[in-house]
């Protein structure tokens, strides 16, 4: 297998699992909020850290790529991690257009045994790495840093305790859930005869869609309207 290879298998790899760990964490979220209950510290963290998690590694991507090609001291500075002898590395000038020229580099790794093998693939994945747990390390330091310097609420200042926010919201879904299940009012029968009114009003009553109570007082109401 070529370092071509292993770089295009990395890269693959590494992006849907990001947004595969991301996503679960997401759904059991949305479930907990569903059920009533607000997501914990850990599923908060966790999203929050996958979502960092996943920038930092697009960043480290953009420095290794886009950030080498401009300087490649970038990438030959996480070089050694892919290469176990001497680096190498090698710039030729290129044509792809009149009047257009490129610079290509090479990264090349020379063994023990002096063989020369082209790295460039494998030194630019080991520098997304790298510059991927630097920008990560960096973000905990400055989410650190930021909680730790953040206002503090007064003492005299009481704010609305977990158990509370869960029996707000459990409360106000139940509200919604037997808004949506309440059945719609029955049609009024009032433009049919006697009869036909009061059998209606029978059949809401079997069916048990009005009370005993409802019924006798629509009964007396029919009733005395003749």
């Amino acid at each position: 297998m070529n370092d071509a290879t292993i770089f295009m298998m990395g890269m693959m790899l590494l992006g849907p699992a990001i947004i595969l760990v991301v996503g679960l964490i997401g759904r059991m979220t949305v479930r907990g909020i569903a059920k009533g209950a607000l997501p914990g510290p850990a599923a908060r963290w966790g999203c929050g850290l996958s979502v960092l998690l996943g920038i930092c590694a697009f960043c480290g991507l953009m420095v290794a790529t886009a950030g080498g090609a401009v300087h490649p001291p970038l990438v030959m500075t996480a070089a050694p991690y892919a290469c176990d002898g001497a680096l190498e590395l090698q710039s030729r000038d290129y044509s792809y257009k009149p009047g257009q020229q490129g610079v290509a580099r090479n990264i090349y790794c020379i063994g023990a045994d002096g063989e020369r093998r082209d790295i460039t693939l494998r030194a630019i994945g080991a520098a997304t790495i790298y510059y991927t747990l630097i920008c990560f390390a960096v973000a905990l330091v400055l989410l650190f840093l930021f909680r730790l310097l953040k206002p503090r609420r007064p003492a005299g200042i009481d704010s609305p305790s977990l158990a509370e926010l869960r029996q707000k919201m459990a409360d106000r879904l139940h509200t919604d859930a037997d808004i949506v299940r309440r059945p719609a009012a029955p049609p009024d029968a009032g433009g049919g005869s006697v009869e036909d009114r009061l059998l209606h009003l029978q059949s809401l009553r079997e069916g048990g869609l009005i009370s005993e109570a409802e019924y006798q007082a629509k009964r007396a109401e029919i009733l005395g309207g003749l």
